[in-house]
């Protein structure tokens, strides 16, 4: 190898030294600690597997499919039917894989005026990670001592900073809360910028501000299916004003749903009663773990409404390792501040449930 070949050849550390994009090298990533438990509550997944006729019926659709051909582009069959269901005009509906991808879309589109990125915390992260590696500014509100939004806070940013778009989780993820309508509904008509109510859990609440963006030209709404059973589908929805979508739709990545999601989403939603069974079990589930927390000394659940609960205990990271030592699994939330010393259950099965509170009780040895 000659000199210049030498020259040419170039090493990775040198590529990220002199290539990497400085609004990634400061990110971590998206990461969820993997341990192999029996009882798994650290998702927010549904614990409910398909029921054995809509199961044979996915297996059964998704068996014609051609493997060698893209997907329909559009997505057009599952808008339509997402359509009917929620009554919104197909053509304000985008598709995207899972939430995640909707929310870089929204900042790709527009975050484009001011260029700030408002989303309260404690939060979802991948607001913060997705605006971030896309170039916004992120402003990060404190929420009040409820876990509620900060109305002082929220008036200053949006006078002062003017932002292009602000991430509402309500619920919120991880303090499980629903935030105030009337504080939600303040702020979108305060700001000038695009308001996001992320309802990724509104099934497990009641709360649904999807009606409001007909007459709300700010509001968009999304939505998924992998808190409602479906989380290997990986279907993230938007709703929102037909002018909106129009824009969105030009920053979504081609054949972005692929086939399997597209059949077996069709297949679950056109036989959906049995989700609503399952949500129903879940919130009663909720209820009777939140009870069972509130009478543990030294646990401090906080109310939820949606299919998790956070609570804070003494010491979360020794319980959380009591509990892997137990066979289950949950998240662990301890850092400083709001969330110091905070674990998040997810909502199971009653026997899930059932050993959760076993465990808890044996790792805070009650």
């Amino acid at each position: 190898m000659n000199s210049r070949d030498k020259d040419r050849k170039k090493t990775v550390e040198s590529v990220l030294e002199s290539r990497l994009s400085g609004r990634v090298r400061g990110l971590s990533a998206y990461s969820v600690p993997h341990h192999d438990c029996s009882v798994k509550l650290d998702g927010n997944e549904s614990p409910f597997p398909l029921p054995p006729d809509v199961a044979a019926k996915v297996a059964e659709e998704t068996s014609r499919l051609e493997l060698n051909r893209y997907p329909d582009p559009e997505a057009h069959d599952l808008r339509a039917l997402i359509s009917e269901i929620s009554g919104f005009p197909q053509e304000g509906i985008i598709l995207g894989n899972g939430s995640d991808e909707i929310i870089g879309m929204l900042v790709t589109a527009f975050a484009g005026g001011t260029g700030k990125v408002v989303c309260p915390a404690p939060t979802f992260s991948m607001y913060r990670l997705s605006g971030l590696a896309l170039g916004a500014t992120i402003l990060e509100p404190e929420l009040d001592e409820k876990f509620d939004l900060d109305m002082g806070s929220m008036r200053a940013l949006i006078e002062e900073k003017d932002p292009d778009i602000i991430f509402l989780a309500s619920p919120n993820n991880p303090t499980g809360n629903a935030y105030s309508e009337d504080r939600i509904m303040e702020i979108i008509e305060l700001t000038g910028g695009l308001v996001v109510v992320d309802e990724a859990y509104a099934d497990f609440s009641g709360q649904n501000f999807l009606p409001l963006v007909k007459t709300h030209g700010n509001l968009v709404v999304m939505r998924t299916l992998s808190k409602i059973g479906f989380a290997a589908l990986r279907l993230g929805m938007l709703f929102a004003g037909e002018g909106i979508a129009h824009e969105v739709n030009k920053v979504r990545y081609p054949y972005n749903i692929n086939s399997l999601s597209q059949s077996a989403a069709r297949v679950v939603l056109e036989s959906r009663e049995f989700i609503a069974e399952n949500i129903q079990l879940i919130v009663r589930e909720r209820k009777r773990v939140f009870s069972a927390l509130s009478e543990m000394p030294g646990v401090e659940p906080f109310p939820s409404d949606a299919n998790f609960i956070l609570f804070r205990v003494t010491d979360a990271n020794s319980v959380f390792e009591g509990l892997i030592e137990r066979d289950v699994l949950i998240r662990n939330f301890n850092r400083p501040g709001r969330l110091e010393n905070c674990l998040r259950v997810t909502t199971g099965t009653p026997g899930e449930n059932d050993a959760f509170l076993a465990a808890l009780r044996g790792a805070l040895s009650l």
